[in-house]
């Protein structure tokens, strides 16, 4: 469904370990309006490759398709330092510029074409509503990225160990992610009320997600009931 709405993913081979998904930003998974703009979902270059152009050459691609297709320029949703998102930094090496930024740390970056194009926009990334009553987490989904599910695992793990109640909420479609993430990352969102705790996708934010937990509550470890 999504290759027909324009999504491309583009591997890099015979010089890198990486790739770079795309689609165009009316359907784009990421609670921002970007209509005329390619939004990057992901890019992600592995190992050694790192610091070698690569990634530089991944979002090119992307870069040369947006002007074939006369599109207004390129976006995405970035972060500083954090585990499943596209590094800001990188993009503004690549001559982006970064339109604004929303809690808890996430940028809007673009690359225009021209100067008069319409500027994308957060789309909110507000108070997450709890997605069952007396839940302690909440974690907003989607389809879109197959390390969700890995994620779902991790956390349904940590309810069973920690005595908390966990909920799921799935975000069925990028109009939905639009209008109801509490992010605009939108994919996966780990939330706590109406506070966003991260973007726990992978392994290795496993830990902040805990330390993060401890701080917010540490009578959580008390609860009793999983909501899965």
């Amino acid at each position: 469904d999504r290759f027909r709405e324009g999504l491309r993913i583009k591997m890099a081979v015979g010089g890198g370990n990486g790739f770079i998904e795309y689609i165009p930003g009316e359907y784009a998974w990421r609670a921002v309006e970007a209509p005329g703009y390619m939004v990057v979902h992901c890019l992600w270059v592995v190992g050694r490759e790192k610091g070698r152009g690569c990634g530089t050459a991944l979002l090119e691609e992307c870069v040369r398709e947006a002007r074939d297709r006369k599109m207004h320029g390129v976006a995405a949703v970035t972060a500083i330092g954090e585990t499943g998102l596209c590094d800001t930094g990188f993009y503004l090496k690549n001559g982006f510029q970064l339109l604004n930024t929303c809690p808890p740390g996430v940028d809007l970056v673009t690359l225009k074409f021209h100067r008069r194009a319409p500027d994308p926009r957060f789309t909110g990334g507000g108070a997450a509503p709890d997605a069952a009553p007396g839940n302690d987490v909440t974690v907003f989904y989607t389809h879109q990225c197959p390390y969700v599910y890995d994620g779902l695992e991790q956390l349904g793990q940590m309810g069973d160990e920690r005595g908390m109640r966990v909920a799921a909420r799935n975000l069925a479609s990028a109009e939905e992610v639009r209008r109801e993430a509490p992010s605009p990352f939108g994919t996966f969102v780990v939330c706590r009320g109406d506070n966003v705790l991260t973007h726990l996708v992978h392994h290795s934010a496993t830990g902040k997600l805990r330390r993060r937990l401890q701080r917010a509550d540490p009578v959580v470890q008390n609860k009793l009931r999983v909501i899965s």
